[in-house]
């Protein structure tokens, strides 16, 4: 992660069509470096919004007209939509990241896997086919919630600095 973060800004005065294309040319940029510092995680939906708020002031300009004396150049071309730029792509493949690390991160797929401790307080979870100690059989709130066939249990916490100690996940441990 990248803990430095940047504001850029287009001033100018523009007709309808080179607006655009500097609107869909900020926010591609938005959208590909938007994402890579702690706080720029955070701001740049705003940002992105508040760039939408922007875009809308732009529908009130007026075509590009030529100058009587012949002295404009052609207004500039705004490209592709952003929704149609490879750019897009970062926050998909950001989301779809996200999602499947909250997935994967789900206490359930614990479930059917097997424990090892290795003689320490740490367990580990190893798959079955290797040497264990038991398998997951349910995760549950309290040690009391597990069942009959449960042969012990395993807590996930997390501990703080101060000494404190949440318990996160309990494990229910089958043969």
């Amino acid at each position: 992660m990248i803990v430095v973060m940047q504001f850029l800004k287009e001033r100018g005065v523009w007709c309808r069509t080179c607006g655009l294309a500097v609107f869909r040319t900020m926010t591609s940029r938005t959208v590909a470096q938007g994402w890579w510092g702690y706080g720029s995680f955070l701001i740049t939906p705003f940002v992105l919004l508040y760039n939408l708020v922007g875009r809308l002031k732009l529908r009130k300009l007026g075509e590009p007209v030529p100058a009587l004396d012949g002295s404009s150049t052609a207004p500039w071309n705004p490209g592709r939509p952003v929704f149609l730029r490879a750019t897009m792509l970062v926050p998909i493949l950001l989301v779809a990241f996200v999602t499947t690390v909250a997935i994967l991160a789900d206490p359930a797929n614990k479930i059917g896997q097997c424990v090892v401790s290795q003689g320490t307080d740490d367990v580990e979870f190893v798959d079955c086919s290797q040497r264990n100690e038991g398998v997951v059989l349910s995760v549950v709130d309290d040690k009391d919630q597990c069942p009959a066939e449960a042969v012990g249990y395993v807590e996930e916490y997390t501990e703080y600095r101060s000494g404190g100690r949440h318990v996160d996940e309990i494990y229910c441990i089958g043969a």
